[in-house]
């Protein structure tokens, strides 16, 4: 199994679906709302307050990565009143003016497979709904775990893919077509457009094969919870020493 994971991630679909991004800036966080029933926020929510609970009072270094619009760090800001620097990070300039505007943050242009930052300099990372975007999704792992100081945390809060095939094909079938008439009937014809997004559901690998990868590349599971029938997630990680 470990000799297939260099085949998830978007390869060369990469692109096509940045490209998508870029034309759905306006209307994105008003379709995430819809597409996703209304759970996005909430499962970012828990996710944060997970993230909270590891370090308790103390301050710490926290990176937002594939942050788009910034909702993954402005909902950091509210929970975490005494700590709330936070440094931006997406492969999408116009994504990340908007959250630097939204969040009064520094920000950086970056992917996943080379972030521009030097080794263990992180207490902590997040991802909001972005790393199922990652070309490389062994090397985006490897880069993170980098990233971390030893027993750093990375946060994952994501679209996921169950092992059970009668499960994914169903969710599968939701972002494929029902997904996009939903964003269509809620923004107008740029709706269409969050049909692309479902290769990003389609590359990702299934539940287990995903903690395989992270515990192959340097990380111990701390804490996982899905819902959604399974097709989403609060994945919480710590690079092991």
């Amino acid at each position: 199994m470990e000799e297939s994971s260099p085949n998830f991630g978007l390869k060369e679909d990469w692109s096509l679906v940045e490209k998508t991004l870029e034309e759905i800036v306006p209307v994105y966080d008003k379709t995430n709302r819809y597409i996703s029933l209304g759970t996005d926020l909430k499962l970012r929510k828990r996710g944060i307050e997970l993230l909270l609970t590891e370090f308790g009072t103390e301050d710490f270094s926290l990176m937002d990565l594939g942050c788009g619009t910034g909702t993954m760090t402005r909902m950091f800001q509210e929970c975490a009143k005494s700590n709330d620097k936070v440094t931006l990070v997406d492969a999408l300039p116009s994504m990340l003016k908007v959250a630097r505007r939204r969040v009064g943050q520094d920000g950086v242009l970056g992917v996943y497979e080379a972030l521009p930052f030097r080794t263990a300099v992180l207490d902590a990372a997040m991802s909001g709904f972005s790393i199922r975007d990652a070309k490389d999704l062994k090397a985006a792992l490897e880069q993170i775990n980098r990233l971390l100081k030893p027993n750093g945390k990375f946060l994952i809060v994501d679209l996921s893919k169950p092992d059970s095939p009668m499960k994914s094909g169903l969710i599968s079938i939701y972002w494929r077509i029902f997904a996009p008439l939903i964003a269509f009937f809620s923004v107008g014809k740029l709706g269409w457009k969050f049909a692309a997004l479902s290769k990003t559901y389609s590359r990702l690998p299934k539940t287990s094969e995903f903690i395989r990868m992270a515990e192959t590349g340097g990380f111990e599971i701390v804490r996982c919870e899905f819902s959604m029938m399974g097709g989403a997630g609060v994945l919480l990680l710590s690079k092991r020493f």
